[in-house]
């Protein structure tokens, strides 16, 4: 939502703010649509799948930004930050990292600092609840302060600009 709100205008009202909040949401998890297929961390984690997901989002106008620019741009950085995030995370799992750069690289990217914890994917393994616990615990710490920040940038800049 931080990356939504830091490129598109808050909406105006509560139901727009709520739709749009809900787009950003969206948006931001559905790359992990691909455990469903056992293709985590692959093509649903890269740029082409950013542009791809922007450009129906442009075309179809979805309501979290103004222009289809904006709601292009909007909709591909809001993609994008999943697998960002997902490449500065501890990833046990070989092959290390995600595939980026897809359908230009097929190679796997991880920065190799490990920023955010490890998701354990397995829910029979011991240790699996406590383990994802700390692990979205330790996601919010970090990311909850900054979408606060951009909110209120965003929010208070937007508020000026009606004045």
């Amino acid at each position: 939502m931080a990356a939504g709100w830091a490129l598109s205008r808050p909406a105006s009202t509560r139901r727009g703010l709520a739709v749009q909040a809900a787009v950003f949401a969206a948006l931001g998890t559905a790359p992990d649509l691909d455990l469903l297929i056992g293709r985590h961390s692959q093509e649903t984690h890269s740029l082409g799948a950013a542009l791809a997901v922007a450009s129906i989002a442009a075309w179809r106008r979805w309501p979290i930004a103004d222009t289809r620019l904006r709601i292009w741009l909007t909709a591909c950085l809001v993609w994008m930050t999943h697998p960002v995030f997902d490449g500065l995370s501890v990833d046990k799992g070989p092959p290390i990292g995600v595939l980026m750069f897809w359908p230009f690289s097929q190679a796997f990217w991880h920065l190799g600092v490990d920023v955010f914890g490890a998701i354990e994917r397995h829910w029979q393994h011991d240790g699996f609840f406590q383990q994802n616990i700390r692990s979205v615990t330790r996601e919010m710490l970090i990311l909850v302060p900054v979408l606060a920040v951009v909110w209120w940038a965003r929010w208070r800049r937007w508020k000026r600009l009606l004045n």
